[in-house]
């Protein structure tokens, strides 16, 4: 039986087609745009082989080809009984996390990694089922006891990385991300950590140098590289450079066809943020409305249902935004996750309130579900552009006092050198000064 790069067995006889798959995993860890090809390269030499069409169908799931991913995870679950193991644990973990039972999947992947720590396809997606519940601390137990088997691999390394970030160890996250980078300087991940790292620090001209010669080799990625941009963009908001934001919205995101969730949401939150610091164009929403409304009838992850929420509001389609609120209300009935009804729900109604213009409303439904807005899921950086709505409502509803007593909670979990200068240009946007 031959084994895969990460020394684990894998039943196929087919050198060439375990070559592919191996650049697949390789993919999917590095978020290449090729990963897709690179599963179907390997089940074009070996259609038997079980653990390539399991892995096409989570690329093919990442990438919302829905209907061809639970072909393909159909197909090499039917294959299981024939299989050690190992593998046939590997299969029932990626199903359970393709039908959408989140703490089955985590079981069996805890189970799984327990015998074989280094299946890395099952450790990035437990990962990421953190990550998207805002368990950051569960990321970090997650890559930390990975590094047991990983230590070598800057995959490994660079999950680690961005999960010390998530969890407020920002020099130990740099230093991961640099030891991943040493290995490979085009590690996506690794520079994505890097580049939160230098956000949540404050450090944004040290990032703004940094990050452009980091990013520019990444010819190899898909969407992703997008995203990586998004964070520069970030950078040059937070130091109040707008017409470079514009510039690099119209430039990344104005023309780019919004394909999968993560363009959505990086345009929604870029153009969201833009608007907060006074510097809105209706343009934008209109072909951001017009690209959510595809997604109303296919809901994904929780967060992005708010980005669906946040462009259609703001492009004015209220009967879309409306149509998209009822519908999370009532799946908000038909659900145990408490998030949804308690969190996600009110949190659409500020959002709301706010693009329509009534800030008192805005605070009044954001103010009470702040500390919760993490269950979310997604990053600091990411959520951010909820509390600094919450702010900006306060702030235009002459809350005084309610906006001092934000502001003091952000300083006090966030450096003054960073905030001292974009808080005070986001509360002269919102009111006006």
């Amino acid at each position: 039986m031959l084994r895969d790069a990460y020394d684990l067995s894998v039943t196929t006889e087919s050198r060439d087609a375990l070559d592919a798959y191996d650049h697949g995993v390789r993919g999917l860890l590095g978020f290449r745009a090729d990963t897709i090809d690179s599963f179907r390269r390997a089940l074009a030499r070996d259609p038997e082989f079980a653990l390539a069409r399991a892995a096409l169908a989570v690329a093919l799931f990442l990438d919302e080809q829905m209907g061809e991913a639970k072909t393909a995870m159909a197909a090499a679950t039917a294959a299981a009984p024939t299989l050690p193991p190992r593998e046939r644990r590997h299969l029932e973990a990626l199903g359970a996390w393709m039908g959408g039972r989140s703490a089955d999947a985590l079981r069996l992947i805890g189970e799984s990694l327990a015998e074989t720590p280094r299946d890395v396809v099952l450790l990035q997606r437990a990962y990421f089922i953190h990550f998207w519940q805002g368990r950051a601390a569960e990321m970090l137990e997650l890559s930390t006891a990975a590094l047991g088997a990983l230590a070598s691999d800057h995959h490994a390394c660079a999950l680690h990385a961005f999960s010390l970030e998530e969890n407020r160890r920002f020099d130990e996250g740099l230093a991961f991300a640099e030891r991943a980078l040493s290995a490979d300087p085009r590690d996506a991940w690794a520079i994505h950590a890097m580049a939160h790292v230098h956000y949540e620090r404050g450090d944004n001209a040290r990032g703004i140098e940094a990050l452009p010669a980091r990013i520019e080799p990444c010819d190899h990625l898909g969407y992703f590289r997008n995203h990586l941009l998004w964070h520069l963009a970030l950078m040059h908001l937070a130091d109040g450079r707008y017409e470079e934001v514009r510039r690099m919205f119209e430039g990344v995101f104005g023309g780019a066809p919004v394909t999968v969730a993560s363009d959505l949401q990086d345009s929604v939150s870029l153009a969201w943020r833009l608007d907060l610091f006074a510097h809105p164009d209706p343009t934008r929403w209109a072909r951001l409305g017009a690209a959510a409304r595809a997604w109303l009838e296919r809901p994904l992850l929780l967060f992005h249902d708010v980005h669906v929420a946040m462009a259609l509001a703001a492009s004015g389609d209220q009967p879309a935004a409306s149509q998209h609120l009822e519908a999370m209300r009532a799946r908000s009935q038909k659900t145990r996750n408490r998030t949804l009804p308690e969190v996600v729900v009110p949190l659409v109604e500020g959002l709301h309130a706010f693009a329509g213009g009534d800030y008192p409303r805005a605070a009044a439904r954001l103010e009470p579900i702040q500390d919760r807005i993490v269950e979310v899921g997604g990053s600091h950086a990411q959520r951010e552009v909820f509390h600094d709505t919450l702010f900006a409502a306060a702030l235009r509803a002459d809350l005084g006092e309610r906006a001092t007593a934000l502001l003091q909670k952000r300083l006090g979990t966030r450096p003054p050198s960073r905030y001292g200068r974009p808080e005070a240009r986001l509360g002269q946007a919102a009111t006006g000064a």
